[in-house]
């Protein structure tokens, strides 16, 4: 694993169309909260949108694209930021036993050597957070596409 990347990896319940038709409206959502004349996604939507970084939680304005999207397979974003870029990634995909899964991975891209460093020895921290934080959304995203289809 790179370390400049955070990876989660999430063993559904729901199917994998469902899933990702939630996580598209999900995202979609979050869009339309900054711009209501966003209706649909696709690569390059884009937002300016009000986050805070992970190391200092400084405010920060930041621009948030739609980099990918393969229906049913990926979804893939990429928000810049005044010191890099964050790639976050959705990729179904299967694990060692063959069973679907859904991996996260947040690529952080710093545009100087000091912020790449600090953000790895802090990301060791931080990766115990991230990864609860993670199972938390996954399993929201995973409860919600059950109940879509039931």
């Amino acid at each position: 694993m790179r370390t400049d990347t955070l990876c989660y990896k999430y063993r559904f319940h729901a199917t994998k169309e469902a899933i990702y038709r939630v996580l598209v409206a999900e995202q979609l959502k979050y869009f339309q909260r900054t711009d209501p004349a966003i209706k649909a996604l696709s690569p390059g939507t884009k937002i300016k949108a009000h986050l805070q970084t992970k190391m200092n939680k400084l405010p920060t304005q930041d621009y948030m694209e739609v980099t990918k999207i393969v229906e049913n397979e990926a979804f893939q974003l990429e928000t810049q930021q005044p010191a890099g870029k964050i790639i976050q990634t959705f990729e179904f995909t299967k694990n060692r036993r063959g069973e679907d899964i859904l991996a996260y991975s947040e690529q952080n891209v710093f545009d100087n050597t000091r912020s790449q460093t600090n953000f790895m020895l802090f990301g060791l921290l931080y990766k115990f957070f991230y990864n609860r934080g993670m199972r938390k959304r996954m399993q929201y995203l995973d409860d919600l596409a059950q109940t879509t289809v039931a």
